[in-house]
C-alpha cells in the first residue's frame, strides 16, 4: 500500500469523492419532505422521495468512509507520524471547531425559530448559541459529525495505517488482496459489519455523537480500513471491476429483500429482536455489494481526469462544510412561503448548489485566511494528497 500504488487510481478516487459528497446535497435537501424529523420539517411528505433516500441511506455513508480510508493512506504518504497528525489536526480539527462556532449556529437558530422555541432575531439568539448540548441545548456539530469521526478514528487506527505502508504491511495487503480476488473472499468483509449491527446497535446511544455510538465507531472504523485495503490492492480492484455486474445484482436482490421484509409501508422501520440476525446479515451484504459494484464501475469507467475534476475535488470539503447551513436556510424560507413539496425539494437542491458556489467562489477560495478554516491549503499550494473528508445526515 505504498503511495505509488494509488497514483494510477487518483481519478476514480476523486470521482467517487465528488459524486458521494454531491449526493449529500440531494439527501439533505430532501430531509424536510421525507416524513422523518429534521431541523425544519414540512407537514407534507413525499413517499417516493423517502424511499429513494432510504435506498441511498444503506450505502452512501459507507462509500464516503471507504473513500476516506483510501485517502488517509494517500495523505499519509511517507510523512512521519508527527507530521501526519499535525496535518490532520489542521485539516480536520480546525474546520470542525470553526464549523461548530460559525457554520452550525444558524441551523440551530432556524430550528428553534421554526418550532416556536425562540421568536427573536439571530443576533438576539446568538448569546444562547452555546447554551447546553444539542438537542436540549444549542451547541452541536450537526452534519459535521463526520469530520469528528474521521479525526477520532484516524488517530485511533494510525498504528494500523502506519503498518500498512511498511514493507511487511504492503506485502501482507498485496497477498491478502490476491487471495480475496481469486477466491471471492472479499464478501467476508460483510461479517464485521453484520456483527456490529447485531451486537452493538442495541447498546448504542447518541447516534453520530461519537461517545456512546459503539456501532458507528466500529462499523465506520472497519470501513476506513476496508478503503485502505481495497484501494491498496490492484488485484482486488481488478476483481471488483470484473465482477461489477454480479455485485450490482447482489445489491439489488439484497435491497429488494430488505425493502419487502423490513421497510415497505413504514416511515421508520423497527426490527424485532428475533429477526435482527437476519436483518444484520442482509443489511451488511447489501452494503458491501453496493460498495463493490460502485468501486468496480468507477475503476472501469472513471479513469479520466477532465479539467474540472481537480477544481471539484478541491471544492468538495468546503462545499460539505457549508452545504447543510445553506440547505436549512433555503428550506426554512421555502416552507414559510408554502412552496409545494416536490417543487420545494428541487428548489432546495438548486438553491443549495448556487448558495454554496457563491460562497465558495466569492469568499472561501479567494480569501487567504479563510482557506485553512475550510480545510484548504494556502492559496497556490498544490499537493498529491488532496483528498479526505466529508459529511452526512441524522444529527445534521
Amino acid at each position: 500500500m505504498h503511495p505509488a500504488a494509488f497514483a494510477s487510481r487518483r481519478a476514480d478516487l476523486d470521482w467517487l469523492r465528488v459524486l458521494a459528497f454531491g449526493l449529500l446535497i440531494f439527501y439533505h435537501a430532501g430531509m424536510a419532505w421525507s416524513g422523518w424529523s429534521w431541523h425544519v420539517t414540512s407537514p407534507d411528505s413525499l413517499e417516493g422521495l423517502r424511499e429513494a433516500m432510504r435506498f441511498l441511506n444503506r450505502w452512501r455513508m459507507p462509500l464516503i468512509f471507504v473513500v476516506s480510508g483510501a485517502a488517509i493512506m494517500l495523505a499519509l504518504g511517507d510523512r512521519t507520524p508527527q507530521a501526519f497528525v499535525r496535518d490532520r489536526l489542521k485539516r480536520l480539527a480546525l474546520p470542525l471547531a470553526f464549523g461548530m462556532v460559525v457554520i452550525v449556529p444558524p441551523q440551530v437558530y432556524l430550528e428553534r425559530l421554526y418550532s416556536g422555541q425562540f421568536t427573536g432575531s439571530f443576533l438576539q439568539w446568538l448569546p444562547h448559541a452555546f447554551d447546553g448540548i444539542y438537542p436540549q441545548g444549542n451547541l452541536s456539530w450537526h452534519h459535521l459529525w463526520f469530520v469528528a469521526y474521521v479525526l477520532a478514528l484516524t488517530l485511533a487506527l494510525l498504528p494500523v495505517f502506519l503498518w500498512a505502508r511498511s514493507a511487511s504491511g504492503r506485502a501482507t495487503v498485496a497477498r491478502a488482496g490476491w487471495i480475496a480476488a481469486h477466491f471471492g473472499l472479499q464478501w467476508l468483509m460483510a461479517l464485521p459489519l453484520a456483527a456490529s449491527t447485531l451486537w452493538l446497535t442495541p447498546i448504542s446511544w447518541n447516534i453520530n455523537g461519537l461517545v456512546g455510538d459503539w456501532n458507528g465507531l466500529v462499523s465506520y472504523g472497519a470501513l476506513l480500513l476496508y478503503g485502505a485495503f481495497v484501494f491498496g490492492s490492484s488485484d482486488l480492484l481488478k476483481a471488483l471491476q470484473r465482477q461489477r455486474f454480479f455485485s450490482l445484482a447482489v445489491g439489488l436482490i439484497a435491497y429488494a429483500f430488505l425493502h419487502v421484509g423490513f421497510f415497505a409501508g413504514t416511515v421508520r422501520a423497527t426490527i424485532p429482536p428475533e429477526i435482527r440476525p437476519v436483518f444484520a446479515l442482509l443489511s451488511a451484504v447489501n452494503v458491501m455489494a453496493w460498495l463493490f459494484a460502485i468501486i468496480g464501475f468507477a475503476h472501469r469507467h472513471l479513469t479520466r481526469r477532465p479539467a474540472f475534476l481537480a477544481e471539484a475535488t478541491e471544492a468538495v470539503y468546503p462545499f460539505y462544510l457549508l452545504h447543510q447551513t445553506v440547505t436549512v436556510i433555503a428550506v426554512y424560507w421555502l416552507l414559510k412561503l408554502d412552496v409545494p413539496p416536490l417543487a420545494g425539494f428541487f428548489a432546495a437542491v438548486l438553491l443549495t448548489f448556487l448558495g454554496n458556489a457563491l460562497l465558495y467562489v466569492g469568499l472561501v477560495r479567494p480569501v487567504g485566511f479563510l482557506r485553512p478554516l475550510f480545510g484548504m491549503r494556502g492559496a497556490g499550494a498544490t499537493s498529491a494528497r488532496a483528498i479526505e473528508t466529508g459529511a452526512a445526515p441524522r444529527r445534521g
